[in-house]
């Protein structure tokens, strides 16, 4: 690739998976994307075609956008813009000409071959991994090399501990947990004025960062807690957020299984249709319940 080309990748997933392509008779796995033509202005337009391509029909594209980071590429850099897909997104996807398309669970993503800056990203933004991103450093010494003093970054949303601040943390937990919903913050103040800075500093931005527990084991113990206390109101939107965090389908009964135990097989037994509606809304096929 040109030096500073801007390339184009969407994370999207599906069932707990997330999908990767690659070239026919290669072994490197990407997002599924594409160059970001010159005389192209929209990316989000352009990400949108190129997903359409694919079979993929994202909803709400330009509120899908995650960051920018930037890859090595022989002898240039690719600026890379990271969209993280909204799980409600259409379509059944397809293989292009020439290609292969493959589903992985995150933690699979650990041993399949790809870009390691962009693996790093994709596992950070299901919070099962904090990474090292080289963004800040390469844009120094970009700036370096246009005699441009370099401007002042927050630090990359890389994981646990490295946010702004802790609305900053808890905005991108609340967003993920939301499934990228743009007006997630606004209903919440809607729905509760007075408690809303405290669930976004404290609860989000505070309880959710620490960096012994990653943010799908989290997700899972959220749901474990709302399904034992008989909490289903909450507990819907967590076992979503708990997907979206990239807890597998499977995961997420296994949790449940726990609270059977735990908690008494009544608190199970009340919770389990509210899982399964989570499910049904995704598409997720549950045995004796009809096929995706």
């Amino acid at each position: 690739m040109n030096a500073n080309r801007i390339q184009l990748g969407a994370i999207v997933a599906r069932n707990g998976e997330v999908l990767l392509v690659r070239i026919h008779g290669e072994t490197e796995w990407q997002l599924p994307g594409g160059p970001l033509a010159p005389e192209q202005e929209d990316a989000d337009d352009e990400m949108d075609a190129i997903l359409s391509r694919f079979g993929i029909n994202a909803l709400t594209i330009d509120e899908d956008f995650l960051e920018t980071i930037h890859l090595e590429d022989g002898d240039g850099r690719v600026i890379y813009n990271l969209y993280l897909i909204s799980p409600d997104w259409k379509g059944e996807p397809v293989a292009p000409a020439g290609h292969d398309i493959g589903w992985f669970e995150p933690v699979e993503l650990r041993k399949v071959e790809m870009d390691e800056t962009l693996r790093a990203a994709i596992l950070a933004a299901f919070g099962i991994a904090s990474r090292d991103d080289p963004s800040e450093a390469i844009l120094r010494e970009m700036q370096a090399n246009l005699h441009a003093p370099p401007e002042p970054r927050l630090a990359p949303v890389a994981g646990p501990s490295v946010f702004a601040d802790k609305r900053a943390a808890g905005l991108d937990v609340l967003r993920t947990l939301s499934g990228g919903d743009g007006n997630a913050e606004a209903e919440l103040r809607a729905a509760c004025p007075e408690l809303a800075d405290a669930i976004l500093d404290f609860s989000m931005g505070d309880v959710w960062q620490g960096e012994a527990l990653d943010r799908r084991t989290r997700s899972l113990m959220v749901v474990v807690m709302l399904a034992a206390a008989g909490q289903h109101g909450s507990l819907k939107s967590h076992i979503g957020g708990a997907l979206n965090h990239g807890a597998s389908p499977e995961a997420v009964i296994e949790a449940m299984k726990m609270v059977a135990v735990y908690a008494g097989f009544p608190a199970a037994v009340a919770a389990w249709p509210t899982m399964e509606e989570v499910f049904a809304e995704r598409g997720i096929a549950r045995p004796g319940r009809g096929q995706r």
